[in-house]
């Protein structure tokens, strides 16, 4: 079974992924404002410039996110972000220079519960420096219901950029370990609240939030194209 630590560090994963992404995209487009050859360090394709060349794809090896005179703000933090993941996955398997988050996250799955929970810290630690440039909200869509922990209800939420769709408490209320009502699969004392698929909550709740932003078979499988409700606001 998927510890409750894991699912939260998947859904951190996934999240900064996404802010990673639109934060490529506005280095991409302040980039294309000026004449010059701003290089964009790229968590997918290594480095890209504002010409639309490829270079090395070596992500950390990529970070001259300056042009002479023309400083990128966007480009330079993608830049420190990119150095920070590559730090964070020197251990892991992969060739140096691969998309260091994808290699992170497809380790979460075995990691043990305490990594990953330093994990999960780690990644929204880094997805909040983004987050507050871009003035992107959380990746959460309001999920009707009652928790079943605290029993408050409006305050259940799924993560709109994660596969998954796990839903958390937005509560804040934590598990009590064995004897706890929450239906965790996992019931690990003093961790938030997470429900995965295959728990009724998720099933009850969530399944149809994931049947209706699946994309039709003509449209992309990237999670990014996939149609998802309206965000919370910061």
């Amino acid at each position: 079974m998927t510890h409750p630590h894991q699912l939260h560090a998947l859904a951190a994963a996934w999240s900064l992924h996404h802010a990673l992404t639109v934060l490529e995209e506005w280095a991409r487009d302040w980039g294309d404002t000026t004449t010059t050859d701003v290089s964009i360090p790229s968590q997918v394709f290594g480095r890209r410039t504002a010409l639309g060349g490829h270079g090395d794809p070596t992500a950390a090896a990529a970070l001259g996110a300056w042009a002479p005179g023309t400083p990128n703000p966007h480009a330079a933090l993608l830049g420190d972000m990119m150095r920070e993941l590559d730090a964070l996955a020197a251990h892991l398997p992969g060739a140096p220079g691969q998309d260091p988050l994808a290699r992170i996250r497809a380790r979460i799955p075995a990691m043990r519960p305490h990594v990953a929970a330093r994990t999960r810290h780690a990644l929204q630690h880094l997805d909040g420096k983004v987050r507050d440039r871009l003035n992107l909200g959380p990746d959460l869509t309001h999920v009707p219901g009652e928790c079943p922990a605290c029993h408050a209800r409006g305050v259940l939420y799924a993560h709109t950029t994660d596969p998954a769709r796990p839903i958390v408490c937005g509560a804040g209320c934590r598990c009590a370990g064995d004897g706890c009502p929450c239906g965790m699969p996992v019931r690990a004392e003093g961790v938030e609240h997470i429900w995965g698929p295959g728990t009724p909550l998720w099933d009850g709740l969530a399944r149809p939030v994931v049947a209706r932003d699946q994309p039709t078979a003509a449209a992309p499988a990237d999670i990014h194209d996939i149609a998802l409700p309206e965000q919370v606001a910061p």
